[in-house]
């Protein structure tokens, strides 16, 4: 019984990964895949006030008001040095890390 049960679970965690293996195949033939292409296509321009700074995470009001939380790494492309209070413009990708962060404007 316990041998039908892990093949039963097997079988199910492998039909779990031809599902995502196909929905990859089906994006089409563009470089990079279709991660490439979800990151690409999620990319968000945020744009607001500093609020807070704590280590290498930003939270930027909008001008909605709403709190948007950037993490900002070493890899993240920065013009200038930014503050708590400053107006930003950055370039974040559906995680929230920041592709680019600059002063707005």
């Amino acid at each position: 019984m316990k041998n039908v049960m892990g093949m039963m679970a097997a079988a199910f965690v492998m039909s779990l990964s031809v599902g995502v293996y196909a929905a990859d195949m089906g994006s089409g033939s563009a470089p990079g895949g279709a991660a490439a292409a979800k990151e690409a296509s999620s990319a968000q321009t945020v744009s607001g006030e500093v609020l807070t700074i704590e280590g290498e995470n930003y939270v930027v009001k909008d001008a909605m008001g709403k709190e948007v939380k950037l993490h900002v790494s070493p890899e993240t492309k920065k013009d200038g040095d930014i503050k708590v209070g400053d107006k930003i413009e950055a370039q974040a990708d559906a995680t929230g890390h920041a592709i680019s962060i600059k002063a707005a404007k």
